[in-house]
């Protein structure tokens, strides 16, 4: 029901307690209840005798009553927590996991306290960034499991053109660029048998108006450092969501072709020189395509090699 209050309270004029009670079917004493919870979090309203209340200031918290009475989606948002704080958003999906939880729930965390990266590699994320987990049940083989990150990297890349309007360039195998500098990361993590994938927990980390430390100036940014201003976490996370959920489904109709074409419209890494650093060398050449699990092919001086994993560097 308060999923709704909010967004029956935002128009100008003022509704009455008795008007919103008969509209939810509940008591006026649970209307007073509810403001006064969104109150506590940082909500203000106005309230005039014989008129009733209005919304007049929401502050830019992505909990699922700003989130999910906007979006139409068929999967993804089904499910939504929104916590303060977490150790990360990825380990606290494994343990709802344990439970029988339905595909498509995002799990939000205002930061992180033990963010991760690929290969357990720590990630920053202090307040003001957007920091969340999707579970997906994709009913598609293990190796090609890319598809599901593709999918994720497609619709950030559509909402921060859609919300900030700029064009950032995906970099493989799950990161997102602006002008060179990070500004999104994305950490899949699976269980998986040889011919099924059980589970999928999409970790998404975007730097949105969180700073940056010193140290990683030179490889990541944030929007609000890029754009000059303040980035409202709720529209983006509302269109990353929406748009996921209408990209998965090509996922769910075994449609992966299109979301191949749409990935590399954003990635342009065909004919690019780069470096691959692997766990034990590093390989440079041009990549000249990629193959229909998202794996590289790099020309080498040596011939064609095939490139499952590692970093990859521009040249």
């Amino acid at each position: 029901m308060n999923k709704h209050l909010l967004k029956r309270l935002e128009q100008k004029e003022y509704v009455s307690g008795e008007t919103l009670a008969k509209e939810l079917n509940v008591s006026r004493t649970s209307i007073w209840k509810y403001i006064k919870s969104f109150e506590q979090k940082g909500y203000i309203f106005e309230s005039k005798k014989n008129k009733g209340y209005r919304l007049i200031f929401r502050p830019d918290i992505p909990i699922a009553e700003e989130i999910l009475p906007y979006i139409k989606t068929s999967i993804i948002g089904k499910k939504f927590y929104h916590f303060p704080s977490l150790p990360s958003t990825n380990s606290h999906a494994k343990e709802l996991l344990k439970k029988d939880i339905s595909e498509g729930c995002v799990i939000v965390t205002e930061e992180q306290m033990n963010g991760r990266g690929r290969k357990n590699r720590k990630w920053f994320s202090p307040k003001g960034g957007l920091w969340f987990s999707v579970i997906l049940y994709p009913d598609i083989p293990p190796q090609k499991a890319m598809y599901v990150t593709m999918a994720a990297s497609i619709a950030i890349s559509i909402a921060l053109k859609e919300i900030c309007n700029i064009n950032p360039e995906i970099k493989w195998p799950n990161d997102i660029l602006l002008d060179g500098k990070k500004i999104c990361g994305i950490l899949t993590e699976l269980d998986a048998e040889m011919d099924k994938i059980n589970y999928s927990i999409i970790g998404i980390g975007l730097n949105v108006n969180n700073g940056i430390p010193s140290a990683l100036n030179h490889s990541a940014t944030s929007l609000k450092k890029f754009t000059g201003n303040e980035v409202s976490r709720v529209l983006l996370l509302r269109s990353i969501l929406l748009h996921f959920d209408k990209i998965y489904q090509y996922i769910v109709c075994k449609d992966l072709d299109f979301i191949q074409k749409t990935w590399l419209s954003y990635a342009n890494i065909i004919g690019k020189e780069i470096c691959v650093h692997g766990e034990k060398e590093t390989i440079k050449g041009r990549v000249s395509d990629i193959d229909e699990n998202g794996c590289l092919f790099l020309s080498t001086n040596k011939g064609i090699t095939h490139i499952v994993a590692g970093d990859i560097e521009y040249i």
